[in-house]
């Protein structure tokens, strides 16, 4: 391998011209045009680097597959070092080591990595963040690493992929929750971590100035609500109903204002709704119509009658009527 490495610095070893198929590179030898054969360098660096235990050790290897780059061959020389690199702070998940930290202060520490950005054809902080951090957290993304997509995305400034990101995982629970493909006992513990790192997130958000003037006002809006009702959920699951009531209430997802001309103006505004809100919407719905109907049985069979209980009652039925409209109103 090091005598290879020596040969193509000094160009003295033939390696595949820009001109070689993706299908002549699978092996360690390409046969090109006029049957001339090549070493596939960057097939013998990969397969070394990725069989070193030291991370370290790895990305100094991996940088080699730039070697004997020109014109032609940059950009997929560039590339293949960039995704290589990727999976191997993938396998190791060091990203505060590698591409950096937040601080406490919320500034970056920059990573070990980023002195080499020259070897890796990147010529901005843009571009790194585009070509090794976003690759990272999307993958985390995809692999289900909820904390390692919002602090890559963070990392890389991508916030409001953070509050979609969390928009569609709280939205996706809360839908799996509602369908009964978990236990119901489980006091919805599959939306704790989840939950807690989007109320922490919009927190922190909220607190850096610098952050909070770029967000989505849609993307922030959602996560919000979203939180709203897992609140919501979690005070009916316990049996506070009252509480239950003006949590939802504070949602104004629901014409609970007890007006049925004001029905049609919340249907409409469903339409407009993130996708994460309105699957639950089923959910949601037959939730508050329990709600309200446990505190209508309850003030019912209390023992005492007066104006006030009377009239909670009715403002009690006045809710359900609006609400039983409104859900023949909207589709789901």
């Amino acid at each position: 391998v090091h005598i290879a490495i020596a040969l193509v610095f000094y160009g003295l070893l033939r390696i595949p011209s820009a001109d070689t198929s993706a299908g002549a590179l699978s092996g360690y030898l390409a046969v090109e045009d006029g049957d001339q054969t090549a070493l596939n360098i960057a097939r013998v660096l990969t397969h070394y680097a990725h069989a070193l235990p030291q991370t370290d050790d790895a990305i100094s290897y991996l940088l080699l597959l730039t070697l004997g780059t020109s014109e032609a061959t940059a950009a997929r020389q560039h590339d293949l070092c960039q995704r290589e690199i990727v999976r191997t702070l993938y396998e190791c998940a060091d990203y505060a080591k590698y591409v950096g930290d937040i601080q406490s202060d919320g500034t970056r520490r920059r990573g070990l990595l980023e002195r080499y950005m020259p070897l890796l054809g990147i010529t901005s902080n843009e571009q790194f963040a585009q070509a090794i951090i976003c690759r990272l957290a999307d993958r985390s993304r995809d692999e289900g690493r909820l904390a390692d997509t919002v602090l890559l995305y963070n990392l890389a400034e991508r916030y409001n992929t953070v509050l979609s990101v969390l928009g569609k995982q709280l939205g996706e629970l809360l839908h799996v929750y509602g369908s009964g493909s978990v236990d119901s006992g489980s006091d919805l513990n599959g939306l704790d971590d989840v939950e807690g790192v989007s109320r922490a997130v919009l927190e922190y958000y909220r607190e850096h100035e610098h952050i909070a003037r770029v967000l989505d006002k849609r993307a922030t809006a959602t996560c919000t609500t979203l939180l709203s009702i897992v609140d919501f959920l979690s005070l009916h699951r316990r049996g506070a109903f009252e509480e239950a009531l003006e949590a939802i209430e504070r949602t104004q997802l629901l014409p609970l204002e007890g007006d049925i001309s004001l029905v049609s103006q919340h249907a409409e505004q469903v339409r407009g709704l993130d996708d994460a809100i309105t699957r639950n919407f089923s959910l949601i719905l037959l939730a508050a119509m329990d709600t309200l109907s446990r505190l209508h049985a309850g003030l019912k069979e209390s023992p005492f009658m007066d104006a006030v209980k009377q009239v909670n009652l009715q403002t009690l039925q006045h809710k359900s009527r609006a609400l039983m409209v409104f859900a023949g109103m909207i589709q789901f």
